[in-house]
């Protein structure tokens, strides 16, 4: 009787442990994936990205994600010099050092934006292909979108009157012939509208529009 009673502690132990594992996993997946979503930008910063691509009035293969460091201590003093010919004041970036520091990814939310000139490039699908090697990623983006360029952009770094903004702006495509990139300041000439004002840095096979 005693064994008996034995084996079945023995299994009813096992049966409430193989209950609680699965929960425990799930939970586990739970709080990883919500550890690793990448948090969605600012309405002003889709506002500046919905009216640059209608401004750009073509199809645009777009990364659903603003990249973070792209913006140097060149890129820094290449604004204040700007700002020191034009007139204007230096402290409308004050701390942007330490803002650009600070950047993280970013990511878009598509129902934001009402430009319907886009193609949205999951970051996260790119960044899985490209660790295997180049070509992998450029396969990726051939048999998942039937491209074979995109765009990559930083946040928008507004100046503290919310009257100019900072944006790195960058083109890839798989021969790398016409892969470039820069560094732009932008006026604000609306309640939803810019100007851009100033090439300040660039990269690649850049051409000024």
């Amino acid at each position: 009787m005693k064994y008996y009673l034995i084996t079945l502690l023995y299994f009813a132990f096992q049966f409430a442990a193989c209950d609680q594992l699965p929960k425990k996993k799930i939970n586990t997946a739970i709080n990883q994936q919500a550890k690793s979503k990448t948090p969605n930008a600012s309405l002003e910063d889709h506002q500046f990205f919905d009216w640059w691509l209608i401004e750009s009035k073509q199809v645009i293969n777009l990364n659903d994600q603003f990249r973070a460091k792209l913006f140097y201590k060149r890129d820094v003093k290449e604004l204040f010099s700007y700002l020191k010919k034009s007139g204007l004041k230096a402290s409308l970036f004050d701390g942007i050092q330490d803002t650009i520091d600070g950047l993280s990814y970013k990511r878009f939310n598509p129902s934001l934006i009402q430009a319907s000139t886009v193609k949205w490039i999951d970051q996260d699908r790119l960044r899985s292909c490209r660790k295997i090697n180049k070509d992998a990623m450029w396969d990726c983006l051939a048999q998942g979108y039937g491209i074979m360029d995109y765009y990559y952009v930083s946040l928008p770094l507004f100046s503290s009157d919310k009257k100019w903004a900072l944006v790195s702006i960058n083109y890839m495509e798989v021969s790398g012939k016409k892969s470039n990139g820069a560094n732009r300041l932008f006026k604000k000439t609306g309640a939803k509208t810019w100007e851009e004002v100033a090439i300040l840095t660039f990269w690649g096979n850049f051409k000024a529009d």
